[in-house]
């Protein structure tokens, strides 16, 4: 509770700082031009070189700003990439966007029809071409906006991969589609949906017999979170859940905390250092970002390696270390713990003094290990 309060609160102070970029975007398909607001990373025309994950928010009149304060908190402490939030207002056109649909398979035509091409075919090419962005892109909805992102899901051609569904007020017959989708789908799919046992009854009673249904199938590409809320009103659900959607679509790409350590690095039959490696590739294929591999994960993985005494991923750690790491201690750390745990304490000694010359890395020191060393060589003396 302490996290939602302090997360409202910097959403709050986030809307006086940060600069948001009102744009309008003149459309064929729709034959207007819509208003935009959009919200780039803190550096991006410093990191000139870095693509960023789209987020496309629906309902951009008043849910850009929840997005985007919680995309810039959550980016800040490193639990999700930094991303680019683009807000299409819908605040005169919502039904015509999202609610036009036929009488047989209750999928859009018309001016719906129209507003789906307009996201598919214009919006998303357009910030391809004139911005830094990656393959991965998200859309993020509430209540009819959230039923509607959903027609990306089934529609094989569309890049949207990510999906943030707040409160949907499904269409006729769409869970039917959503099940039948999941179950073919052959590619990568993050899906976070909500609701509260306070918002509107069937609203709550479709989200929570469609959780039920998605949670029964057995399809590894795709990754689906439901989450019901206690006590929330069906308007004020999104600021509470924006952020839960966000990290669930992100999930992979955050640092390996307890859950992650418990539920799968703790259970795995082969190499962790590999399981490391592969959470890395992941994180490119998923979202494309390049990212570092942390401390913290490389802390995790020797965790593991001393939990199940299996010493010899000590020597693997320590490669990979010096490869991410060459000009810091934690290749020789790791090394130095490879030649300890398998009863070579000399040569470990060595190795931890030899680390002198090298930088200090977040909770090792160097003089941590020559503390090591001493500590040995006392050993030896006796």
């Amino acid at each position: 509770m302490l996290k939602i309060k302090f997360l409202i609160l910097y959403f709050f102070i986030n809307i006086s700082f940060s600069q948001t970029i009102y744009d309008s975007f003149e459309s064929e398909f729709l034959k207007e031009s819509r208003e935009l607001k959009i919200q780039l990373p803190r550096n991006y025309d410093d990191n000139t070189k870095k693509d960023y994950p789209l987020i496309i928010v629906l309902d951009g009149d008043y849910m850009f700003e929840a997005v985007s304060g919680s995309v810039d908190y959550l980016s800040y402490w490193g639990d999700i990439p930094e991303s680019i939030i683009v807000g299409v207002n819908q605040i005169d056109s919502r039904y015509d966007d999202c609610s036009v649909l036929d009488n047989i398979d209750f999928i859009p035509i018309s001016s719906s029809a129209n507003f789906f091409d307009f996201i598919s075919q214009e919006l998303i090419p357009y910030f391809d071409k004139n911005y830094r962005t990656t393959k991965f892109k998200v859309a993020v909805g509430h209540e009819a906006t959230a039923n509607y992102i959903n027609y990306f899901l089934l529609n094989n051609k569309t890049s949207i991969s990510g999906f943030i569904a707040i409160s949907p007020k499904f269409s006729y017959n769409m869970e039917n589609y959503i099940i039948k989708r999941f179950d073919k789908i052959k590619s990568n799919i993050f899906y976070y949906l909500v609701s509260s046992n306070t918002d509107f009854k069937s609203i709550n009673e479709r989200t929570k017999m469609l959780s039920e249904n998605l949670l029964t199938l057995n399809n590894d590409l795709v990754s689906f979170k439901y989450k019901q809320h206690e006590n929330l009103t069906h308007y004020n659900l999104p600021i509470h859940s924006i952020s839960e959607g966000i990290e669930h679509v992100f999930a992979t790409y955050s640092a390996i905390n307890s859950i992650e350590y418990d539920s799968f690095l703790s259970k795995i039959q082969t190499s962790p250092v590999k399981y490391l490696i592969d959470k890395y590739e992941n994180i490119y294929n998923y979202y494309g970002v390049n990212k570092d591999i942390l401390i913290n994960d490389f802390r995790a993985v020797e965790k593991y390696i001393e939990e199940s005494e299996q010493y010899k991923y000590f020597k693997d750690l320590s490669k990979l270390a010096i490869d991410k790491y060459p000009k810091t201690i934690l290749g020789s750390y790791f090394m130095g713990l490879y030649h300890e745990r398998n009863g070579d304490i000399r040569k470990a000694m060595h190795i931890y003094r030899s680390a002198y010359t090298l930088e200090d890395v977040e909770g090792i020191t160097k003089d941590e290990l020559l503390e090591k060393a001493d500590l040995i060589n006392q050993d030896l003396q006796y």
